[in-house]
């Protein structure tokens, strides 16, 4: 019995557990742990998902298509809810509210047939960088450490930083090419 089917069950499931993380974000205290183990747990996913199509070669159209959207949604929703446990502060909400409109912009561009558009490797540490700095934010309550909240709120204003410059990057290709989006 061939396993080809479990990338994709994996990067489906990220978009189920990004939900259950965040609302772990901001149910809990925030000295808990939990919902940075959830996060770690469903974030590892990624990896698993991309090694596991290569060893089993069931590298998928869908799951191509489907792997940067369910980093998206972790991320997105991790980080309101991350804005929601500190009253929407514009310290965590500007950064947050850039990187999801860059990420919906980008990801609406990718669904229309005309466009052809690569995730970038430097839209790839990006979401790196945005995962960590999450990471980050969810350690420093239960370590009570500022630092590390400061430490974790200066790399999601990078990530934001990036996420502009990567949109530009991609919008500047296309119109290069001539391919702008068909109203």
């Amino acid at each position: 019995m061939t396993l080809t089917w479990l990338p994709n069950t994996l990067t489906l499931a990220r978009i189920g557990l990004a939900f259950v993380v965040a609302w772990l974000i901001v149910s809990r205290p925030a000295h808990s742990i939990w919902p940075l183990i959830a996060f770690m747990i469903v974030a590892l996913t990624d990896f698993a998902d991309g090694w596991i199509a290569r060893k089993l070669n069931a590298i998928s159209a869908l799951g191509a298509f489907l792997d940067p959207i369910a980093d998206k949604v972790l991320v997105g929703l991790s980080l309101l809810a991350l804005a929601a446990t500190r009253d929407w502060t514009s310290l965590v909400l500007i950064p947050s509210l850039l990187i999801i409109l860059r990420d919906l912009i980008a990801t609406g561009l990718r669904l229309l047939p005309s466009i052809e558009m690569p995730v970038s490797r430097l839209a790839k540490w990006k979401t790196a960088l945005e995962m960590i700095a999450i990471a980050a934010l969810l350690l420093a309550g239960p370590v009570a450490n500022d630092t590390l909240w400061t430490v974790g709120l200066v790399m999601v204003w990078l990530a934001a930083l990036l996420s502009v410059y990567t949109l530009g990057l991609y919008l500047g290709a296309l119109i290069a090419d001539g391919k702008r989006p068909r109203s």
